[in-house]
């Protein structure tokens, strides 16, 4: 995962983290981000080309990948959702069937920018931008209640008040942590466009606890759930 990420992740929706194309009865996840070309300006106005990637954090292992079309708006942002796109290959050929359960997955996003003027022979899968890669954050267990695995077994979860350009935050425990719960997080800036940093994460059994420790000082709300 790269250190400082291109892209700002945003899950639409705090309650309702996944929707049903009513049409369709496809799942799929809002997601927004910030357009960014090879040289890290903002793409404005212009119709690209959006390629998102499910992967597993231990190998990189390609899961789930669509691709889109959409145009980004004054600020750059484009907006998909993802299980409802082009599909491109991956061990799995539906959202539904990606273990989520497992939380290692990890999130990259691709874009292509079509010239102006347009150049003859252009193929926008020649040329794919890498946005970067990210951990999955709160938006998955939406989906993993629909693949029939029953009630989570929840240890924690909630909403940071707000911080303030901070290094790392203690997640304190009710319950014993164990090495084999699933942790998930996901960071909530005050607004958009900004750049979120990368983050890690620490379980701290003896002291029964979850740290968070940020690559750059964060300010935000964070986010998390803890599950046995």
């Amino acid at each position: 995962m790269k250190n400082s990420l291109l892209f700002f992740i945003l899950f639409v929706g705090r309650v309702g983290v996944f929707q049903l194309i009513a049409q369709t009865n496809i799942p799929s996840m809002p997601f927004q981000a910030v357009a960014r070309d090879r040289f890290n300006n903002t793409v404005k106005n212009q119709l690209i080309y959006i390629q998102s990637n499910l992967l597993f954090s231990r190998d990189s292992q390609l899961v789930f990948s669509e691709e889109f079309e959409s145009k980004t708006d004054d600020w750059g942002i484009f907006q998909i959702s993802i299980g409802n796109g082009r599909y491109r290959g991956g061990l799995e050929r539906d959202l539904l069937k990606v273990p989520f359960y497992k939380l290692n997955l990890l999130l990259q996003i691709k874009i292509s920018i079509p010239p102006f003027p347009p150049i003859a022979g252009w193929n926008y899968q020649d040329h794919w931008v890498e946005l970067g890669s990210a951990p999955f954050g709160l938006v998955p267990y939406a989906l993993y209640a629909l693949q029939g695995s029953g009630s989570i077994a929840m240890k924690s979860k909630g909403r940071s008040s707000f911080l303030q350009a901070v290094d790392s935050v203690a997640i304190n425990l009710n319950e014993p942590l164990e090495m084999d719960d699933g942790i998930s997080v996901a960071l909530e800036a005050d607004k958009i466009p900004l750049a979120t940093p990368s983050y890690y994460i620490l379980r701290d059994a003896l002291k029964n606890r979850v740290l968070i420790y940020f690559t750059a000082p964060y300010s935000g709300f964070l986010s998390w759930m803890i599950i046995d």
